[in-house]
């Protein structure tokens, strides 16, 4: 019996049953989006999926996020829905151990997933161009976030763009504040990174399609959100991010997703509009 066969069996018996636990894994998560779409409250979507997260392996992990990633890339309505809140790297941080989503990302971008690119870590503003950015402020960070709480008249403008990423996440919160004023932001170069990142975090503005446009378009928002965001953005918004994006990755992500549309005949998800999210 030549000796080199056993060897051969076992990676095969490996791979057979990797692609086993891959299929199963991949299933559960199927099973899973059908709950989750019936489920109103974001935050309980989110633990529910962090639960899924953390009583998987770091490669079932791993597998779970891709195939979310895939079956909204694919336009799959469910997870159109629920996909948003919870392929986001902030989110996530708090209902999965920061290690084991680490560790997940490492499998990712060893395999080379474009889910990986979600997860990564941004490099700051060296492409946003920091020109115009505020001084910091002289109260201290807990006065000013009492000031976001009440937001009255005439402070609105300032906190929008303080350099505690903490202020503005509870300023969004405020009901004073107006799609106006947040799009400024999310268009606007000098805002802090991580303030833009808590508007992506924040259901009740990402849900506004003008504000994932702007988000998309600012080179000062982190990469990973970006990318998050690009398969809830139409055709024409793809278009323009495929071509005129200072971020190769994004560039080539958005490219990525015409083609996908164009092989599924420029639809998203039957009956489901992007821009209704």
């Amino acid at each position: 019996m030549d000796d080199s066969i056993g060897p051969r069996l076992e990676t095969v018996l490996k791979a057979f049953l990797t692609a086993s636990r891959r299929l199963r894994t991949e299933r559960a998560v199927d099973a899973l989006l059908g709950l989750l779409v019936g489920v109103v409250d974001p935050e309980l979507r989110l633990h529910r999926f962090g639960e899924h997260l953390r009583s998987r392996s770091v490669d079932e992990a791993a597998w779970s996020l891709a195939y979310l990633q895939e079956r909204i890339t694919h336009g799959d309505g469910r997870a159109y829905r629920v996909g948003l809140g919870l392929l986001d790297k902030g989110r996530l941080e708090r209902v999965v151990p920061s290690e084991r989503l680490r560790a997940a990302a490492a499998v990712l971008r060893r395999r080379g997933h474009a889910s990986a690119g979600l997860f990564g870590d941004d490099p700051g503003r060296e492409d946003a161009g920091a020109n115009g950015i505020l001084p910091r402020p002289t109260e201290p960070v807990g006065y000013r976030i009492s000031l976001a709480r009440k937001a009255v008249a005439g402070v609105i403008e300032r906190l929008l763009f303080d350099p505690d990423p903490r202020v503005v996440q509870v300023l969004l919160g405020n009901p004073r504040l107006t799609e106006a004023e947040v799009l400024k932001l999310a268009a606007s170069r000098r805002a802090d990174p991580e303030s833009l990142a808590a508007i992506a975090r924040n259901d009740g503005w990402i849900a506004r399609y003008p504000v994932k446009v702007a988000l998309a378009n600012n080179p000062a928002t982190p990469t990973r959100v970006v990318l998050g965001l690009l398969p809830y953005l139409l055709g024409q918004d793809l278009r323009w991010l495929s071509a005129g994006s200072s971020r190769a990755q994004v560039r080539q992500q958005a490219a990525a997703l015409l083609t996908a549309r164009s092989a599924s005949g420029g639809r998203t998800s039957p009956g489901y509009d992007p821009a209704a999210i």
